[in-house]
């Protein structure tokens, strides 16, 4: 049970972080995973910002903001603890992660449908907000952009048009070598956090 008062969140951000300061990633790992330390502050680019992970204050801030959104701030330590570093530059969907099997209806209504049902309604509205938040536009088929969640987390996230009798579809794409850098609920958050950004959520915790 969780400690009175405790948030689920609150609780995995903490036992990353005590895990980062007893095994601090070497410099060789921290380079592999696009990130940099300067003291007691391992800078990581996410998207368009820069998330701080400070050691010493035990806690995950936004670049020129405040604390960085709980969800946001998981993902950073749980990436910083990879302990499997290794590239693997296949491109591979959800449902093809062997440990994400039972999440797929999950993943259909949490990423899919809220996608199609949000910055996703549109082609047009879809290419407007992926080039707020400095998505690359990739060819065809389907209007696709790749985001950088992390430096090594690029998702590729796909909008299909359909026709009179098929709605409009969408897909997400990952590096295979995910795998190994998240656990399975951190790569579906992954998602949700790029749809939160698509849709102008901020990745600073509100005071």
């Amino acid at each position: 049970m969780l400690p009175p008062g405790q948030k689920p969140y609150d609780l995995a951000l903490q036992i990353g972080l005590d895990a980062l300061v007893e095994s601090p990633p070497s410099k060789a790992t921290l380079e592999a995973l696009g990130a940099r330390r300067k003291d007691n502050v391992i800078f990581v680019p996410a998207l368009n910002m820069v998330l701080l992970v400070d050691l010493l204050r035990r806690d995950v801030f936004v670049k020129g903001s405040g604390k960085a959104k709980r969800k946001w701030a998981v993902l950073c330590v749980h990436y910083l603890g990879s302990k499997d570093v290794s590239v693997d530059s296949r491109e591979m969907t959800f449902n093809r992660f062997l440990d994400a099997q039972s999440y797929g209806v999950v993943y259909q209504k949490r990423i899919i449908g809220r996608f199609l049902a949000t910055s996703g309604r549109t082609a047009e509205q879809f290419i407007k907000l992926s080039e707020k938040i400095g998505g690359e536009r990739l060819p065809e088929p389907g209007v696709r952009y790749r985001f950088f969640i992390l430096p090594r987390v690029p998702v590729i996230l796909v909008r299909y048009e359909g026709d009179e009798e098929i709605g409009p579809g969408a897909n997400v794409i990952y590096q295979a070598d995910i795998e190994h850098l998240l656990p399975a609920e951190d790569r579906v958050v992954s998602a949700e956090l790029l749809l939160d950004a698509l849709s102008g959520v901020d990745m600073t915790e509100l005071s």
